[in-house]
């Protein structure tokens, strides 16, 4: 177990054994907190979806507390504001927040995947820009069985998400409020990324102009709205290339 995929994510391992006392110790509760993770995810969903707001803000508590006592401090502080939903019955935050919840516990169980040398590790995580909900249910549906998939809403998030955690791959769609597509590709091309991280176009505007301009920027594929499941395994492929010319 490399230590330093821990201090690369920004987790206090410092911090977290002065409470553990040892690595033996911190590891074991480590391995317990990433095996408990997907479930109490999907029990958060459920008390969110039957508004049991009691018992959403309690686990969303032991989320909080457990992260913090681990070193995750940033992460804690997302379940923080969801514990506080919970107890405020804040029906608003709690649906208009679960995605980033969700995302929160999915970069955790990443980078603990990394650490511990399982299969899914945080190189095989697929970042899906796009302010359309439809068409990222869709992607998801599409790449969630081999790659953890992270959803950004606009450029804003998705440029948040590149600075934090290790993006195996970017869908990047065009037409997004906040900060554009081509704002974010300005940025992966001004910050080095682009020898880093391939990017596909996603964009419903096929004009001549668009695609040419797109095109201008070391991306590897463009997908066209609306588009089919064959459609992304070919960016797979694609995605795969950019990976053994490298």
């Amino acid at each position: 177990m490399n230590r330093e995929i821990l201090v690369n994510n920004n987790v206090d391992v410092e911090g977290a054994l002065s409470l553990w006392g040892d690595m033996d110790s911190y590891n074991e509760s480590l391995k317990e907190y990433h095996d408990s993770l997907e479930e109490k995810l999907k029990n958060l969903e459920s008390y969110k979806n039957s508004y049991d707001f009691e018992n959403y803000g309690i686990l969303a508590h032991s989320l909080k507390s457990e992260a913090k006592y681990l070193g995750f401090m940033k992460e804690s502080e997302i379940f923080l504001t969801h514990e506080m939903a919970g107890k405020g019955k804040d029906m608003v935050t709690m649906n208009g927040k679960f995605q980033e919840l969700s995302d929160t516990v999915h970069r955790i169980i990443a980078i603990l995947d990394a650490y511990f040398g399982n299969k899914e590790s945080k190189e095989k995580t697929i970042l899906v820009a796009d302010d359309s909900e439809i068409m990222l249910n869709f992607i998801e549906q599409h790449l969630k069985d081999k790659f953890n998939v992270i959803r950004a809403n606009n450029g804003n998030e998705a440029i948040n998400a590149l600075k934090v955690q290790s993006i195996y791959a970017l869908l990047l769609d065009l037409n997004m409020p906040n900060i554009n597509g081509f704002e974010v590709l300005d940025f992966i091309k001004n910050n080095g990324y682009s020898e880093k991280v391939p990017v596909v176009i996603i964009t419903g505007d096929d004009t001549e102009e668009t695609i040419q301009k797109a095109f201008t920027y070391p991306i590897v594929d463009v997908l066209n709205k609306p588009f089919t499941d064959s459609n992304i395994e070919r960016v797979l492929v694609a995605i795969d290339e950019f990976y053994k010319q490298q």
